[in-house]
């Protein structure tokens, strides 16, 4: 899922190649925004104002960026997010009307109503350039024939299937201004249909017929994952094409979602920016947290809206992927991510169905065995992976690539010193008392013994590092994208202020395990 895409309002596009690229469907997605930045100018009397609010404090700033910014950014995610749920419920409820007849005949119909409401979800969103990823859906099922061969057709499939979106990108729209918000659409529709080709042909030959046009379609296009994601496998997509839970509790798991969509918009929109501005004088890492922080809650936003419309259509997730009672099935979990124990545990509740389809389909099969060159190299091809499926942009490409390093860097100096310390601090979960097999764990000490809070302030220690890696990478998400070949000063800034530290760091973490292995 490209949530890139949905952070700047920017990426909303057509109008009149100037006006139309602020507004889709009639909506302004610059939540607030003065309408023309480059020719806004302060008369005397604003500029005296904003020196007056210059000098507030921090709950008065705050409460000054909340009055101007939240009602208009609630209002247009209102009217951006309602359509969406509407025709998700609408689908169910058609779904549901068909199923109980006493003979289901056919699946066509299900198929139909799925294709029908994205259709029209995409339409209300994209507008003409819908025909675009309709010819682009069209050469994918096209694609599909390779299966045919077998498991190398998979292979070819994958390959074509992420090659010509890049080279479609590179020949035709790098310069278009909406390519962004198509990327992010196009992106789970090829992870759909590189799943497919792997499932399909998982024993090396072609085990099952390839799917219809209109059950492809209905796949494809299904309104609970066609606008925003996430991933999900084209047997729990037929496996849920007959609602069974109760509308009273879809509507439990629904209102939290609201609510929780409702306070990531604010963060984002109001919060973050109104704290990175009231500590600007002070620290940089300070303000590297808060302008990265709004660029997470961004992303939180577009995730749990996901869940809303899977809760809507009461489309589950792969039984690998968790789920939660109060929500339902969990795109991501902010949780862990705003206070992960490590990077790898950060990067596994970013965006939990693209890891699980990045494990099963990238990570797994170049692992062919447990050797440490075969690890590295399973961990370093699912980045890059994951890097190609986002697109054209520099910034991901290099944050992703610094995730990888950092990430298993890490993983293995706390695995090294774990084992030679007997103590709790490797970079996963500790399973509890009674499956961690490490002699210094915390729930097998008091609270009073010395190994307890050794273990416990290192694993904090770790805590802290991996979110200082946290604000300093994502703080380059925070602007227009950026494509190679562009100047990249407007992100390296940042890095350059902090002295490149986060990657020093990591590759410090590489020569300690190095030196101590």
């Amino acid at each position: 899922m490209d949530y890139q895409y949905f952070e700047e309002e920017s990426d909303y596009i057509d109008l009149d190649e100037e006006e139309e690229e602020e507004t889709v469907g009639g909506l302004d997605f610059r939540f607030g925004k003065p309408e023309d930045e480059e020719d806004y100018y302060l008369g005397e009397e604003e500029e005296e104002e904003v020196n007056e609010i210059g000098v507030l404090g921090l709950p008065e700033r705050l409460l000054e960026s909340l009055q101007s910014c939240l009602e208009p950014s609630l209002n247009q995610v209102l009217q951006y997010v309602a359509p969406m749920l509407l025709l998700c419920l609408v689908c169910r409820l058609l779904c549901l009307m068909y199923s109980q007849r006493k003979r289901l005949t056919s699946l066509a119909p299900l198929h139909l109503f799925h294709f029908g409401s994205g259709l029209t979800l995409l339409w209300w969103s994209l507008g003409h350039r819908l025909l675009l990823l309709l010819l682009l859906a069209a050469v994918g099922y096209l694609l599909l024939q390779l299966l045919r061969l077998g498991r190398k057709g998979a292979q070819v499939l994958a390959f074509l299937t992420v090659g010509s979106q890049f080279l479609y990108e590179l020949l035709f729209w790098r310069r278009r201004s909406d390519w962004p918000q198509l990327r992010g659409i196009q992106m789970v529709v090829n992870m759909k249909l590189i799943s497919l080709g792997f499932d399909l042909t998982a024993s090396g030959q072609l085990q099952a017929r390839i799917p219809g046009p209109l059950a492809y379609l209905g796949y494809i296009y299904s309104p609970a994952t066609s606008a925003l994601g996430p991933w999900v496998s084209f047997s729990c997509y037929i496996d849920c094409l007959v609602p069974r839970n109760g509308w009273l509790f879809s509507l439990r798991r629904l209102v939290p979602n609201a609510l929780l969509c409702v306070l990531a918009v604010t963060v984002s929109n109001c919060v973050a920016p109104a704290l990175s501005d009231f500590f600007g004088d002070s620290s940089h890492f300070m303000v590297m947290y808060w302008d990265a922080l709004s660029v997470r809650t961004s992303h939180y936003f577009v995730g749990i809206m996901a869940q809303a419309l899977l809760v809507a259509s009461d489309q589950r997730l792969d039984g690998a992927v968790k789920e939660s009672e109060l929500l339902g099935p969990l795109v991501l979990q902010p949780w862990l991510i705003e206070w992960p124990r490590s990077i790898s545990s950060l990067v596994r509740s970013w965006n939990i169905p693209m890891h699980e389809w990045l494990k099963r389909y990238i990570y797994a099969p170049c692992k062919v065995d447990s050797s440490r060159g075969r690890t590295l190299l399973a961990v370093l091809s699912t980045y890059l992976v994951s890097s190609l499926l986002h697109g054209m942009d520099l910034r991901i490409y290099v944050v992703l690539i610094s995730l990888a390093v950092f990430a298993e860097g890490e993983s293995l100096l706390r695995r090294q010193l774990a084992s030679v310390l007997d103590a709790c601090i490797s970079a996963n979960l500790c399973p509890g008392k009674e499956r961690c097999r490490y002699g210094n764990c915390p729930s097998k000490r008091r609270w009073s013994s010395v190994s307890f809070w050794l273990v416990s302030v290192t694993n904090l220690a770790f805590t802290a590092l991996a979110i200082f890696h946290l604000a300093y990478l994502g703080v380059v998400l925070l602007g227009d994208a950026l494509e190679v070949g562009d100047d990249s000063e407007s992100f390296l800034w940042h890095w350059q202020q902090a002295g490149y530290l986060s990657h020093y760091i990591g590759a410090g973490t590489f020569l300690l395990y190095l030196f101590i292995s």
